[in-house]
């Protein structure tokens, strides 16, 4: 978009510039082109991306509904409850009893 901007300023200040008749219009022609070709290469650039973003989500959705995946997920799910509990048991075994000091312990 700055690109577009910048080719038609420039274009006027050229134009602004005391040339010809024919050099100002050879000058906005030229701007118009490029202003034109940036805008059919932004299109392109944006089909592109969107095309590839398509196929980028339908390879994830294979990836997730994989029932090896889905295994994995499992297993490490139940792997990690089972850490969990193991802290949870030891942080409580390191706890003194109720009442109890640190001297008695």
């Amino acid at each position: 978009m700055r690109t577009i901007v910048t080719a038609t300023a420039l274009g006027l200040a050229l134009a602004v510039a005391a040339c010809s008749q024919t050099e100002q219009d050879k000058t906005q022609a030229e701007a118009n082109q490029a202003a034109s070709t940036v805008k059919e290469n932004s299109i392109e650039v944006g089909n592109e991306m969107e095309a590839n973003l398509d196929k980028a989500g339908a390879e994830l959705k294979d990836i997730t509904s994989d029932p090896d995946v889905k295994k994995a997920a499992d297993q490490a799910k139940e792997a990690l409850k089972g850490l969990g509990s193991s802290i949870k048991d030891a942080s409580k075994d390191d706890q003194p009893a109720a009442g109890a000091t640190a001297e008695t312990k």
